[in-house]
């Protein structure tokens, strides 16, 4: 009996003994491993820089699936314009990342250059840093300073395939600038419809508006200019006025846009022979033997003396002259006025030639001078007894 009770007693203990190991086993398997890191917990939420105040920080975080990081963050740093993008190091304190477990690389005491690339920062354990937990790209960039616009109209143009009476693109022949304001000059060929052209324009300008009625002022004028392929009658005696404004600098300029052509005049027959004249002690005068029109889209004035060329025979003497009659307010577009001939007394028998080079000007446009071609008219007379 005895030894049958001790044999029960072994067997209980045994079993007592196997369920307490099984248990404190399990029990250790529930308890987690205190050598496992959460990255979560190496997120950074801010990177200081040493020595610079940033104007602004975007921080992307990492994607993180199972504890594991999938996706690099991204650290986006804009500075002030200036401040040198090389020799930039962070400075990291343990208010952006505990640094009694983690570090980071490149560390506090390495500067960078981020002029020309970006550089990837790596969240290590600080235990062992080859452990690299996570990583962000930082790109740091200057602060773009805004550019004032010039107020310019960059380009203004007619091109022939926005306009059927065009055979080629008319642009910019010339500028001239005033105080707040410019003139730019366009050509178009001779027989060009003014009424119906569409430009094509870019500016340089917050804010861009038009008119045709000069009566406005300029600060009043608010049709902005149109976004769309638009057809405009430049006809005059309209004009078209281009106001670009810059309100936050609160500056205004305006353009005139001066369409016209560079033969501007139109003489009703270029070759003309007057009537016979004889010996006389008195000039022959010629009045209206012909005609010239203002086929231009401006009012034109005289703008120099009538020369000679081509004389025959030759001489220094002028001795054909010609005379356009102009009106005190100058010739109007489509309007047209005489030319007078005097062919100068006591000239021997023969026959003469001369050609008439006329000068004409815009009014109130000096500036273009240069571009307004001459006209021509070649007059042949016979001296006879």
């Amino acid at each position: 009996m005895i030894q049958k009770s001790i044999t029960a007693i072994l067997i209980l203990t045994a079993i007592i003994t196997a369920f307490v190991g099984c248990s404190e086993n399990d029990n250790t398997n529930l308890e987690p491993n205190k050598n496992v890191i959460n990255i979560e917990d190496a997120k950074l939420f801010n990177f200081p820089l040493f020595g610079i105040t940033p104007i602004s920080i975007n921080i992307k975080q990492p994607t993180i699936v199972d504890n594991k990081e999938t996706v690099f963050g991204e650290i986006d740093i804009v500075i002030p314009n200036s401040v040198s993008l090389n020799e930039i190091a962070t400075s990291l304190t343990s208010d952006e990342l505990n640094l009694s477990k983690f570090n980071i690389l490149p560390g506090n005491n390495t500067a960078l250059n981020y002029e020309t690339q970006s550089h990837i920062h790596s969240i290590v354990n600080v235990l062992d840093e080859s452990e690299e937990l996570l990583h962000y790209t930082v790109n740091i960039e200057q602060e773009v300073i805004p550019t004032p616009p010039t107020l310019t109209v960059t380009d203004f143009k007619f091109e022939a395939s926005k306009n059927s009476q065009l055979t080629e693109d008319v642009t910019i022949e010339k500028r001239v600038d005033e105080f707040n304001s410019q003139t730019i000059y366009l050509f178009v060929p001779t027989g060009t419809d003014f009424s119906n052209l569409t430009p094509t324009a870019t500016f340089d300008a917050e804010n861009v508006f038009y008119t045709q009625d000069s009566s406005i002022s300029t600060i009043d004028v608010n049709t902005p200019y149109p976004t769309t392929e638009t057809s405009f009658d430049f006809t005059y005696p309209k004009r078209f006025i281009i106001v670009l404004r810059d309100d936050a600098n609160n500056k205004i300029k305006w353009v005139n846009v001066f369409v016209d052509v560079k033969n501007p005049v139109e003489i009703e027959n270029t070759d003309i022979t007057t009537s016979d004249i004889t010996t006389t002690s008195s000039p022959s005068s010629f009045r209206g033997i012909t005609t010239w029109k203002n086929v231009g889209n401006h009012v034109l004035r005289f703008k120099s003396a009538t020369t000679y060329e081509d004389k025959m025979p030759t001489s220094n003497i002028d001795f054909i002259t010609a005379r356009r009659n102009f009106t005190s307010m100058g010739v109007e577009p489509k309007e047209s006025a005489n030319i007078n001939v005097i062919v100068i007394k006591d000239l021997p028998v023969g026959e003469y030639k001369s050609t008439a080079v006329f000068y004409s000007k815009f009014d109130s446009h000096d500036a273009i001078d240069d571009i307004v071609n001459t006209a021509k008219l070649n007059i042949t007379t016979n001296v006879i007894n």
